[in-house]
């Protein structure tokens, strides 16, 4: 191997190896707590937080519904109210699932029940843009990404 040759492959290695010093520099400033680089290049788009805009066509934006989605399943939801976390790794609408909430006293409101079918069910999942369509059987749900503030 001649010497122009070494110092090419050597220039080659020092550039990826920058390459990917930078990447994970910039993972571990700009990632969320919790959060990892392979989650970053390999999560569903549907991970986040997401906001409700609709259920059933009712439109429910005052509510202050709201769900977190990690790995293509719910992880947490915000009813308005009470924030709530599923504490264990059971999938999306397994009826033992461990849940954590805050213990406001909150009054029923009418759209409540609409949003329980989703935030303790296992709907179907799709983006459409920048709406998160939830499916159950005979209902609907639009979403928005949450904003983070």
């Amino acid at each position: 191997m001649s010497g122009g040759q070494h110092h090419r492959r050597l220039a080659w290695i020092t550039a990826g190896g920058l390459a990917l010093a930078l990447v994970f520099g910039i993972s571990g400033v700009a990632l969320p707590p919790g959060e990892t680089l392979w989650h970053l290049i390999a999560a569903p788009e549907e991970d986040g937080g997401w906001k409700f805009e609709t259920i059933d066509g009712v439109d429910v934006r005052k509510d202050g519904y709201s769900l977190g989605i990690r790995w293509g399943r719910i992880v947490g939801f915000h009813d308005g109210c009470n924030g709530c976390g599923f504490d264990d790794e059971l999938p999306s609408g397994a009826s033992d699932r461990m849940l954590v909430c805050t213990l406001q006293a909150c009054p029923e409101r009418p759209n409540d029940i609409l949003f329980g079918r989703f935030a303790y069910g296992s709907p179907e999942m799709e983006v459409n843009g920048e709406r998160l369509i939830l499916t159950l059987p005979g209902h609907r749900a639009e979403l928005v990404r949450a904003s983070r503030d």
